[in-house]
């Protein structure tokens, strides 16, 4: 499958999307494990788009990391049933900690981060942006219904926020760092996950609009290494600095309204230590994007030469430059 125009690549993207609308659209817990499991059938083949072998071995890990969490599931869900009678249910403790593990692992939050750094360096970044955003939707969902663990959902979300933080600190590769980036931004959206599922979501929307246009840019111009931000090429580079910085949550940005918003919410809920947690995180991690930002500004000769890939994303792009006079006041309406 070295052409990445295959025709069979269309049925693995629907298929893809399928399992994920059958996880999303379903109370069962059975239904939900098929869904993920038609999910990663369909994602693998997608992995090894370019045929080569470092594809390949990334496949190969990603498939028994996701095979072991999907096992740990569906074994804690028939315990579940077994104590319940039911599948619908979430009422036993020693089995929710269970499917959280592996629903934790499935998304690549800390503690259980370890493989995926170790998979994104040897892909594709069409297919790492799928990896980091849709791939993440349905095991989040799921996390959502779990109604016990409190505490354990929090320590993994302070957890997930600092190490992704900490981990990108010394790391060369563009690829790497936007993964430990999204396993901070993680821990973001699971310490809102058991208050207000919507909140997580809006944050989760607001992640994908700030990548698709970062990641395509990135891709276009510039190549793997850190470094090669300074070469001279044709991309705009306050286009992708703003991006940058809205993934640090810098204001008036749309990364910074999805942090308020949630911090909003945990200082009304009195969580101050989890609040204090995840600023620290978010100030770590603030390092490394003004260092992206900083490798940019250098070659300030092209600041402002145009390019034909900034057409299509100027939507998005207004969107996270406008997002404090447009996007906050309409939440603020609705969370008050």
């Amino acid at each position: 499958m070295n052409n990445k125009f295959f025709p069979s690549n269309f049925l693995f993207i629907s298929i893809m999307i399928l399992g994920t609308l059958m996880s999303l659209s379903s109370s069962h817990w059975l239904t939900m494990w098929m869904g993920l499991e038609l999910n990663l059938m369909s994602f693998l083949p997608l992995m090894n788009i370019k045929g080569k072998m470092l594809e390949a071995e990334a496949s190969m890990k990603y498939f028994i990391i996701q095979s072991l969490s999907s096992s740990v599931l569906i074994f804690g869900s028939i315990m579940m049933y077994i104590y319940n009678l039911s599948w619908y249910s979430m009422f036993n403790n020693t089995v929710t900690i269970l499917i959280l593990l592996s629903l934790v692992l499935k998304l690549g939050g800390a503690p259980m981060h370890f493989w995926l750094p170790s998979i994104t360096k040897q892909m594709s970044w069409s297919i790492l942006f799928l990896l980091l955003t849709w791939q993440k939707l349905a095991p989040l969902f799921m996390l959502s219904l779990i109604n016990y663990n409190f505490m354990m959902i929090m320590i993994i979300s302070v957890l997930s926020t600092l190490m992704g933080s900490l981990m990108a600190l010394n790391q060369t590769n563009l690829q790497l760092i936007m993964t430990y980036s999204s396993i901070s931004h993680l821990g973001w959206m699971m310490s809102m996950i058991l208050i207000n599922n919507s909140l997580t979501l809006f944050y989760f929307i607001n992640y994908i609009i700030i990548s698709i246009p970062l990641l395509h840019l990135i891709n276009s111009e510039v190549g793997n290494q850190l470094f090669m931000l300074t070469q001279k090429n044709n991309t705009n580079s306050m286009i992708i600095i703003s991006l940058i910085l809205s993934l640090a949550g810098l204001p008036p940005l749309l990364g910074f309204m999805s942090k308020l918003i949630i911090l909003i919410s945990l200082i009304n809920m009195k969580l101050f230590i989890l609040s204090m947690f995840l600023l620290l995180g978010t100030l770590i991690s603030l390092y490394f994007y003004l260092n992206m930002s900083l490798m940019l500004m250098i070659k300030s000769y092209s600041m402002f030469k145009t390019n034909k890939n900034i057409k299509n994303y100027k939507s998005l792009i207004s969107l996270n430059l406008m997002s404090s006079f447009v996007i906050y006041p309409i939440v603020i309406m609705f969370i008050n």
